[in-house]
């Protein structure tokens, strides 16, 4: 006996256990009756499922007999044949609760519910969203393909949209006499599959998937992806996404004026959207957007876009973006985009990019770029400033000017800089060394009248280029020496002459290293004549000062003597003994490359 009860337990358990996952309502079952009392059949599917059926015997007892014949429907759609409209139908637990109604003469709500399927295989679909237009009540059916919706009874027909199938238009007086309802779908030609009316998905590129992913979680989402249309509204508000005025159609609504109490979904907006910590559009914003965090667009924006945080435009932006930290587009921008750390424009940029520490514009740029430390483009026609360095992959027309380096390919105007790197320049590069690969880079030996060996390295452009320099005297007892740095400009006179003017400044010794004030500076203007491509002779006169300090131990036994003759001196402070020679002399070079 004991054996007996223990298997009839486990049978028991084990049947629980295999409906135990499946909600009561959608358990399946087969169904045959022939003329019988409607008790029969809730008893039959009480047998299949282990369900207990909880009703008043009054309103079962006096039903007229049934004729049913289904195989593998679930419970309410056998329950939906068995019984009238007026006895309503919900689960608690293992229980199957049967009420009788009271049917309004005048309703204001219609009550609709049953299954959605696709024609062709006759499965029961998920995810498909049922609408109303005018109010804006939506459900979207659950995993075993049932909905159940309210509507004004006013309201003459309901929306069905599921993603990659056809759009369907139902009459309301077609289905509110059914107690459950079938609603079968079109699927559509693979050929135009995933065509969304408006391509917001390809719009939003690689940042789609992030958004997508981040709301997919909202139980309103997938209204978003089933319904092409647009619906317009004057204003809403909503507390988080989905939770609002709009209900779970937020995402698919253009508003002219929407508040956020801290974030909302939509499809657009028109004139003015405000949220307390972020706005979140799928197409398109105009007007102003302002968040206390941040922003994004999923297409494009025309006005003005605040956040105190981030910002991010799907596509292109026209106005003005401002954001504490970071604005991102990934389109086209135009106007003004100011970030307290970083901008990023992945498209063409034409107006102004304010950080405070990095502009990128991905494309070319026509405007200004202005950065505490970094600024990129791909193209420059304007203005690129930055604490520390600037960078244009192609062309630049208009300016660069840095705390320490620049760069660009090709420079239509001026470098300013303590480095400057380019490929050509038709300009000028200023700065303490300037590096062009098509540009001036010349070796050249020299004498004159203070020291007979010198070597220099010329680099830059004709225009402007930096002059290193060294020089020697040598000498039986302790050799005059020299390293220095000048600044020169070139410019033609016929094919082969040209005049250089040049300004330097060279520290001077006399044997070991002197620290002391001995400077010599010279200002020098001659003639260049070139006999080969790579090979040229210059020579010209040098107007010399030198500077020195007579206080300095070895003044009169070395430095004294540094100018050969004199034009004139002058001890200009005595009481810091500072003493100035001048005088004119001549340099003859010869210059390789």
């Amino acid at each position: 006996m004991q054996r007996f009860i223990f298997l009839c337990s486990l049978v028991a358990s084990c049947f629980n256990f295999c409906f135990a996952a499946v909600p009561p309502l959608e358990r399946e079952i087969s169904l045959s009756l022939n003329n019988e009392q409607v008790i029969i059949g809730l008893n039959k599917i009480q047998q299949q499922t282990g369900l207990i059926f909880s009703y008043s015997s009054s309103i079962i007892n006096n039903l007229a007999p049934v004729s049913v014949n289904i195989i593998q429907k679930t419970v309410r759609e056998a329950l939906a044949l068995l019984l009238p409209n007026n006895i309503t139908v919900r689960s608690k637990n293992n229980y199957i609760i049967l009420k009788e109604r009271v049917i309004e003469k005048n309703p204001k709500k219609t009550e609709l519910s049953g299954y959605v399927y696709d024609k062709t295989t006759d499965k029961k679909l998920a995810n498909v969203t049922i609408y109303d237009k005018t109010s804006l009540q939506s459900v979207t059916t659950d995993e075993y393909g049932f909905y159940s919706i309210s509507i004004p009874t006013k309201n003459q027909s309901i929306i069905v949209n599921k993603v990659n199938y056809e759009d369907t238009v139902l009459k309301i007086s077609d289905l509110k006499n059914n107690l459950i309802t079938f609603i079968n779908l079109n699927p559509i030609a693979d050929s135009i599959k995933n065509k969304d009316s408006v391509l917001w998905k390809a719009k939003l590129k690689d940042f789609s998937h992030y958004t997508n992913n981040m709301f997919r979680k909202f139980k309103g989402y997938v209204n978003t992806l089933n319904i092409k249309d647009t619906m317009a509204r004057n204003f809403q508000v909503s507390l988080i996404p989905f939770v609002g005025t709009n209900g779970l159609l937020s995402g698919n609504i253009y508003n002219k004026y929407s508040l956020n109490v801290f974030g909302g979904y939509s499809r657009g907006t028109n004139l003015l959207e405000l949220g307390g910590f972020f706005n979140i559009d799928r197409e398109n914003s105009k007007g102003a957007q302002l968040a206390g965090f941040f922003n994004i667009v999923g297409d494009s924006v025309k006005g003005a876009q605040l956040a105190g945080f981030f910002n991010i435009t799907g596509k292109n932006m026209w106005g003005a973006q401002a954001a504490g930290f970071w604005n991102l587009n990934i389109g086209n921008s135009n106007g003004v985009n100011a970030a307290g750390f970083v901008n990023t424009n992945m498209g063409k940029t034409k107006g102004a990019q304010l950080a405070g520490f990095v502009n990128i514009a991905a494309d070319s740029m026509k405007g200004a770029q202005l950065a505490g430390y970094f600024n990129h483009a791909k193209s420059l026609d304007g203005i690129q400033v930055s604490g520390f360095a600037n960078n244009t992959a192609g062309n630049m027309d208009g300016i660069q000017v840095s705390g320490f380096f620049n760069h660009a390919k090709k420079v239509n105007g001026l470098q300013v800089g303590f480095f400057n790197f380019s490929d050509t320049c038709a300009g000028a590069a200023i700065g303490i060394f300037s590096f062009v690969k098509k540009g001036l880079h010349q070796i050249e030996f020299s004498s004159d009248e203070v020291q007979y060996a010198n070597l220099s390295f010329r680099t830059g452009v004709h225009k402007f280029y930096n002059i290193f320099s060294v020089g020697i005297t040598p000498s039986a007892n302790e050799p005059l020496w020299s390293f220095g740095y000048g600044l020169g400009t070139s410019f033609k006179i016929k094919n082969k002459l040209r005049s250089d003017v040049t300004l330097s400044a060279h520290h001077i010794s006399i044997g070991g290293f002197n620290a002391n004030e001995n400077e010599l500076y010279k200002l020098y203007w001659g003639l260049e004549y070139k006999f080969k491509k790579r090979f040229s002779i210059a020579a010209g006169p040098v107007f010399n000062l030198y500077l020195a300090n007579t206080y300095a131990p070895g003044y009169n036994l070395r430095y004294d003597n540094v100018a050969p003759y004199l034009l004139f001196t002058s001890n200009i402070s005595a009481a810091d003994g500072y003493n100035l020679k001048g005088w004119v002399g001549g340099k003859i070079a010869i210059r390789f490359l």
